[in-house]
């Protein structure tokens, strides 16, 4: 079977269907599209919560911390308070581990984040860059792994195009969270795995020890990655204790072993990680709706139906799409199942059950919604991918063209027609103001819109609720000012400012509707204090 797939991956490059330079010239401009989907507008949208503690953790200080180097009866600008969320000579490397501890992800991104914005900026672009560039870095490493899995240049390439093109990685590649990075280590280690295990050369096997704590130390869901490379390697051995799969287990405790100081951190830190996760508790999710989500999910890495609300057009519009997507890697699955040998599909399956599945059984057991949260899933979608990257690459080039002309012609078109959807999508994304991944993202660039075009603008805000996030779509020049119990100095309303009230106490806003002033609620989605950890109250004073 493999010879065949050899065949016709050769007739593909030869003189079949096209010259083979204009077939690599087509996979060159469309690698280029994809890096150009990438690199464009990468500060246009807004900073959402987790971005914001990005720059929180590689600048060393929390926002408490900063809000204390200005005093209440103070007043500073925006652009002066950014500072602070960049490297800055007051906080080191320590400072940024520190804030590591307490947090629920790896050093590597952070580490990376850090260095990468000395060298190359202190800007948002600059800081979504580094993502960017671990997400180019993927587009080789799964040609790479196709080459080891299908031993066929035809599906590397045809993987790297969905890759290149899929609007799910060109949303992560423009975030500033290790989500790209992600991507790249399971790519690297998946070929590393294969090539290791083909020819049981130690130095292979030590790299690939070296990819596992890398992968580690970029996020700890590769460890759901490893426990499907377990089963994988298991299972091709016929569940029997070889000399491969010892050789595997060997070089995978190599990785932990490499990892083991931060997991003692991890340990001490437990109380923290467990409350930096807890949110993942906060929903239960039904059977509908999780079928309704992950027949979203799985349509991301193709096509994105949340582009029908950018339009205005009704959040369903473009659900109609999902159920071709859903049957195209549906029966992309049966054609690895039924004509590809063993240890080929068994590495795309676990790969796609890795992350899935204990998931889904987590919030079976536990509760909550940790299946939903598309980041999570990396490798399910990239087991997709190259699933569909086989399926298209044999049927759109068969090396039968008189007696599969028809359906040559029809797998053609299919592919013609996914690649270009996508990058329909990814043109989509990459003009829009904010996207379904920047939580609350078109909420914050109205606000601020707002306060930017008033004159003069004064954002008084709550220190105990400061929202941050908001900051980053401001004007360098509003001021911000910072109160907490002690009294408003009333003094400063009859400055010549206009005066916005930020997550304020009841009583902030009793003395200033008391001093003779109104109150204009902008946005109001909180009902007590307690609740505006992750809300925002914006009120406007007249």
């Amino acid at each position: 079977m493999l010879r065949e797939e050899q065949k016709l991956s050769k007739h593909w490059l030869g003189k079949g269907i096209s010259s083979k330079q204009w077939l690599l010239i087509l996979i060159a401009l469309l690698l280029v599209l994809g890096i150009f989907f990438r690199v464009i507008n990468l500060d246009k949208k807004p900073v959402w919560d987790d971005e914001a503690h990005t720059f929180s953790v590689i600048s060393g200080y929390s926002d408490l911390e900063v809000i204390e180097k200005f005093p209440a009866a103070t007043s500073v600008s925006v652009g002066d308070f950014l500072k602070y969320q960049y490297p800055n000579s007051e906080r080191g490397l320590a400072d940024v581990l520190k804030k590591l501890y307490t947090d629920v992800h790896p050093p590597f991104y952070f580490l990376t984040a850090r260095f990468w914005v000395e060298q190359f900026g202190h800007s948002i672009a600059a800081l979504r860059s580094v993502s960017v560039f671990f997400s180019i870095l993927a587009l080789p490493c799964i040609y790479w792994l196709c080459l080891e899995l299908f031993e066929m240049p035809s599906v590397g390439y045809m993987a790297m195009v969905l890759l290149s093109v899929s609007p799910f990685q060109i949303l992560y590649a423009q975030e500033n969270r290790p989500y790209s990075l992600f991507t790249l280590v399971v790519l690297l280690s998946g070929a590393l795995l294969l090539q290791a295990l083909k020819n049981q050369n130690k130095f292979v096997w030590l790299v690939y020890a070296a990819s596992v704590a890398l992968g580690i130390y970029s996020q700890l869901f590769f460890v759901l990655v490893l426990l499907g490379y377990t089963v994988y390697v298991f299972a091709i051995e016929s569940f029997r204790f070889t000399k491969r799969f010892f050789s595997f287990l060997f070089a995978t405790f190599l990785g932990f072993i490499a990892f083991l100081p931060w997991f003692v951190t991890l340990l001490l830190n437990f109380s923290h990680f467990q409350e930096k996760s807890s949110w993942i508790k906060d929903n239960k999710l039904t059977i509908l709706g999780a079928v309704r989500l992950w027949s979203e999910n799985i349509s991301l890495s193709f096509i994105d139906p949340w582009a029908s609300e950018y339009f205005g057009i009704g959040r369903f519009s473009l659900y109609f799409l999902i159920p071709f997507i859903l049957g195209l890697v549906g029966y992309s699955i049966y054609i690895l199942f039924r004509k590809i040998p063993k240890h080929v599909y068994l590495f795309v399956f676990t790969l796609i059950g890795s992350t899935a599945v204990p998931l889904i059984v987590a919030d079976a057991v536990l509760g909550g919604n940790r299946q939903i949260w598309p980041r999570y899933l990396v490798p399910c979608f990239l087991g997709f991918q190259l699933s569909v990257a086989h399926l298209l690459a044999t049927h759109a080039f068969p090396s039968d063209l008189v007696r599969q002309n028809k359906k040559r012609k029809f797998w053609t078109l299919t592919t013609v027609a996914l690649i270009t959807s996508s990058i329909i999508f990814c043109t989509i994304i990459s003009q829009a103001n904010s996207w379904w991944n920047k939580y609350d993202g078109q909420l914050i660039l109205n606000l601020t819109q707002q306060i930017n075009q008033s004159k003069s603008p004064l954002l008084v805000v709550n220190r105990e609720y400061p929202r941050s996030v908001l900051y980053f779509s401001l004007s360098p020049n509003v001021l911000l000012q910072f109160v907490g119990n002690e009294k408003l100095d009333i003094s400063i309303l009859e400055k010549n400012h206009d005066v916005f009230l930020l997550n304020p106490t009841m009583a902030l806003r009793m003395a200033v509707e008391q001093n003779g002033y109104n109150l204009e609620t902008i946005y109001k989605n909180s009902d007590s204090i307690s609740d505006r950890v992750d809300a925002i109250d914006l009120f406007r004073v007249k």
